[in-house]
């Protein structure tokens, strides 16, 4: 038996290459996060007000404040866990996420109450919070008859229509159909008196693939505010965003004869890439709460779409092992000269590795009733609150520009994509709060939807629960919460134009421990 191994090591390209949608995803469908007391009510704040989490949910809600505010909010991630279910095989021993520290809904809020004119205050914040957290960790592994993920470079090679010297060359495919053409995973063979674009696996009778993915980094959100209240009956307020984005990934993916069977073309191919992501974004948000009684609080807000500016650096390395291929010459690179061991620098230095992704658009509506509430906050003894989100999916897109700032069209198969696979989705919260006298009982669930149209198959809900205590006197107040995530989740090793797409199902459990304190003056 002859063998052929081709090895590609410490390859480094920074490209405008088009995302895929669940990229698009994983940036945005998210847990939330806030202040220990916003957390243990289920994040339902859109028609409560008077927290300083308002500032990223409700701004209008800054206009309950009378005295300013120092807040600090710091958390830890206790539980990560998942589970994957791949073409029968349970995966459940090989997918536990990161423990990590977090920061929720942090800053300050200036306040002040205005005597004798219809506007009795007005409230400035300046604050910070985590909007994404990115640290997971997970591997499935499993037989597949069906196809292989080299089959995704044979097909994007094939619609580029160049020869494979261009084709490696070409910054504008992805990382992987390069690194398939350069080891020869992917190859143009003549079969039957027609030359056809091959992908090696293809000629098994089955893969064994494993897939193995880690994640860190998070979004954090920075954002100015203002709010007014008109006659204790109308607040009003808006606020102004830059959140930013660092995302780091490291994927591991590999595919075996599965049969072992000797001078079929292939034996296995590994392909390892790592991915770092930095983007910075904007949005505003804008937000009312009317009180047309005492206890009675509606509310309802608009939010901006982010529109972030990201920059990608890639790095990645193929390793195939073919059997009885022809004698061939080894291919190269731009700039290259060692064949055992290149490292690439491609031949034009003016290509541009940065894009737009836009984020959703999110509007909300909440309703809150507080009990025996007075002037005197001492009396109020209880108070339910409940939100409920529509978040446009579909909206999200990509744009790229090139060297000199023109609009590119290498994202719109993926926008197309985003608009056919995914859907808008409806949120749901609601919580509650028992005073008693300076101590406080929580609780709260929240309910996040299914982004994915084929829903019955693509399983993506959400369900946290949640509940703390609280603790006011003199000024401070400690608050300490816990939040336990359960969620359905789906992973696409790989999209192909003329197969049905394979994936991975399975369950989330993440469990959130949120400790804030803060004092008035």
């Amino acid at each position: 038996m002859k063998y052929l191994y081709l090895t590609l090591l410490s390859l480094t390209i920074l490209v405008a290459q088009a995302q895929q949608p669940e990229d698009a995803l994983k940036l945005t469908y998210q847990p939330q996060f806030g202040t220990a007391r916003n957390m243990a009510i289920g994040g339902a704040m859109i028609g409560l007000g008077g927290e300083i989490t308002a500032a990223h949910t409700n701004p209008a809600g800054l206009g309950f404040y009378k005295n300013g505010e120092f807040v600090l909010s710091p958390g830890l991630t206790l539980i990560n866990k998942n589970t994957y279910n791949y073409r029968g095989t349970n995966n459940q021993d090989n997918a536990k996420g990161n423990q990590n520290v977090n920061m929720g809904t942090s800053g300050l809020v200036l306040a002040g109450k205005i005597d004798g004119r219809k506007t009795k205050s007005i409230a400035l914040s300046l604050t910070a919070n985590k909007i994404a957290d990115y640290n997971n960790n997970f591997a499935y592994k499993g037989f597949n008859n069906n196809s292989s993920a080299a089959e995704r470079y044979a097909e994007e090679f094939s619609a580029a229509k160049q020869t494979i010297d261009q084709a490696i060359d070409n910054p504008f495919l992805s990382l992987g159909t390069r690194l398939a053409l350069y080891t020869y995973l992917v190859d143009t063979l003549t079969l039957g008196g027609r030359k056809q674009v091959v992908a090696m696996p293809e000629f098994t009778n089955g893969v064994n693939q494993t897939r193995n993915e880690i994640t860190t980094g998070g979004a954090n959100e920075y954002s100015l505010g203002i709010a007014a209240n008109k006659d204790e009956k109308l607040f009003v307020g808006g606020s102004l965003s830059i959140p930013i984005i660092r995302y780091n990934r490291t994927t591991n993916y590999s595919e075996t004869d599965a049969a072992n069977t000797p001078n079929n073309g292939f034996n296995n191919y590994t392909f390892t890439e790592t991915l770092q992501t930095r983007g910075t974004g904007v949005n505003i948000k804008l937000g009312l709460i009317y009180r047309p009684i005492e206890q009675l609080r509606i509310g309802a807000t608009i939010h901006s779409p982010s529109v972030y500016s990201m920059n990608d650096r890639s790095t990645g390395s193929m390793f195939t092992r073919t059997e009885n291929l022809p004698s061939i010459t080894p291919r190269t690179l731009a700039n290259t000269s060692n064949f055992s061991e290149q490292v690439f620098t491609n031949g034009a230095p003016n290509i541009s590795n940065k894009y737009t992704f836009t984020t959703p658009w999110k509007l909300g509506a909440g309703i809150s009733y507080v009990f025996r509430e007075t002037e005197n906050v001492k009396r109020q003894r209880a108070f339910i609150a409940a939100d409920i989100e529509y978040v446009t999916n579909t909206t999200m897109q990509y744009t790229g520009v090139d060297a000199d700032g023109n609009t590119t069209a290498q994202y719109a198969a993926t926008n197309a994509a985003i608009k056919d696979i995914y859907r808008n989705t409806i949120n749901a919260k609601i919580g509650a709060e028992l005073k008693m006298n300076i101590f406080m009982l929580r609780a709260g669930a929240a309910y996040f939807g299914n982004p994915n149209k084929d829903a019955s198959t693509l399983k993506q809900n959400r369900v946290h629960l949640s509940a703390g205590l609280g603790y006011r006197h003199k000024g401070i107040f400690i608050d300490a919460t816990y939040v336990h995530q359960m969620g359905n989740v789906v992973d696409m090793p790989y999209r192909l134009g003329d197969k049905p797409n394979t994936f991975a199902t399975g369950t989330s459990t993440v469990g959130m421990a949120m400790l804030t304190i803060g004092t008035k003056f």
